[in-house]
C-alpha cells in the first residue's frame, strides 16, 4: 500500500501462558498480524509468583481424579511450565509461517502484569482475546494481563470469545481529520480486499472530504470508501450506524470518542462479535 504515512505499529503481541496457545485464536491472531502488516510476537510469561508458591512448606493442591492433597512440587511445575512454553512455540511458528507472517518467540519470568507494561511500547498492538474455554477468565493470572494490557501504552485487539473470521469491510470511527485511526484500517481494507465503511460524525462536510482523500492516499480507490454520519459518537450511535452491516473489524481511537473507551470497546465487541482494534494515540513529537 501507499507509504504516504507512517506506519505507528509494528508489533502484534500475543500472551500464550495465561491467555491460553489454542489454535484456533492463534490462526485468527496470525490473520490479523498479515492484514495489518505486523511482526507477530508470541510472549509466554512464566508467573514467578506460582513458582515462589511452590517452594513454601505448606502449599497443597488437590489432584485429580484422586482428589487428593498434595504438597505442590515445584520441579513438576516448572516442567510444565517449560514443556507448555514448548508447544505454544511450536503452534505459534505453524500458523505463522502458512500465513508467511514474521514472528519471534520469548519466554520471560516474573509478575505477569509487570512483564507486559515493560515490554509494550507504542509501536506494539496486545492481543486481548476471550478463552475460548469456559471459565478461562478465572486463570491465574489473567486479570492480571488484561489490566495490564489495558494500562500499557501499546493498542490493543480485542477478540471476542467463539470469533471466527468472516468477510466484510472493516468499519472506522474517526472524531477528526488526523486520527489514527484511519492508517491501519485503511491497510486492513487494501490487504482484505474490503470496502472501508467511515463513520464520522454528523454535520462535518469538510471532514468527509478531507478522510476521503487520506484513504485514497493509503492506497484505496475512492469507489471503496464509503461513509455514514452517526448522530454522537456513543457505543449506541455507532452500534445503530452498522445495523446490518457484517463488517470484519473495527477499529477505534482511545479516548477519542465515548466508544474509544476500553470498556465500551469490549462491549463492542462481544456485541457485534468482531474484532476491534483499539488505536493508542501517540503523542505529539517535541517541539
Amino acid at each position: 500500500m501507499s507509504s504516504g504515512e507512517r506506519a505507528i505499529h509494528r508489533r502484534l503481541i500475543v500472551e500464550l501462558c495465561h491467555g491460553g496457545a489454542d489454535a484456533r485464536t492463534l490462526r485468527a491472531v496470525a490473520e490479523f498480524a498479515a492484514l495489518l502488516e505486523l511482526d507477530l510476537h508470541g510472549l509466554f510469561i512464566e508467573d514467578a509468583a506460582l513458582l515462589a508458591l511452590a517452594e513454601l512448606p505448606f502449599a497443597r493442591e488437590i489432584r485429580l481424579p484422586t482428589h487428593e492433597w498434595q504438597k505442590l512440587d515445584a520441579d513438576r511445575i516448572a516442567g510444565e511450565l517449560h514443556r507448555a512454553a514448548e508447544h505454544a512455540q511450536r503452534l505459534l511458528h505453524e500458523v505463522a509461517a502458512a500465513l508467511d507472517v514474521p514472528t519471534a518467540f520469548q519466554v520471560l519470568r516474573g509478575d505477569p502484569a509487570e512483564t507486559i507494561a515493560a515490554i509494550a511500547s507504542g509501536s506494539d498492538v496486545i492481543v486481548v482475546a476471550e478463552p475460548a474455554a469456559p471459565g478461562g477468565r478465572l486463570a491465574p493470572g489473567l486479570s492480571r494481563v488484561y489490566e495490564a494490557a489495558h494500562g500499557s501504552a501499546a493498542s490493543l485487539l480485542l477478540l471476542p470469545g467463539g470469533f471466527t473470521p468472516r468477510r466484510g469491510p472493516v468499519a472506522v470511527l474517526l472524531a477528526g481529520t488526523d486520527d489514527p485511526s484511519l492508517p491501519p484500517a485503511a491497510r486492513a481494507a487494501v490487504n482484505t480486499r474490503e470496502r472501508l465503511l467511515v463513520l464520522l460524525p454528523e454535520g462535518d462536510v469538510a471532514l468527509g472530504g478531507s478522510v476521503a482523500e487520506r484513504a485514497m492516499a493509503l492506497g484505496l480507490s475512492r469507489s471503496r470508501v464509503a461513509t455514514r454520519t452517526l448522530g454522537a459518537l456513543h457505543a449506541e450511535d455507532l452500534l445503530h450506524a452498522l445495523g446490518h452491516v457484517r463488517e470484519r473489524l473495527v477499529v477505534l481511537t482511545r479516548g477519542a470518542s465515548a466508544a474509544g473507551d476500553v470498556a465500551v470497546a469490549v462491549r463492542i465487541a462481544a456485541d457485534r462479535g468482531v474484532p476491534v482494534l483499539l488505536v493508542e494515540p501517540q503523542p505529539s513529537p517535541a517541539q
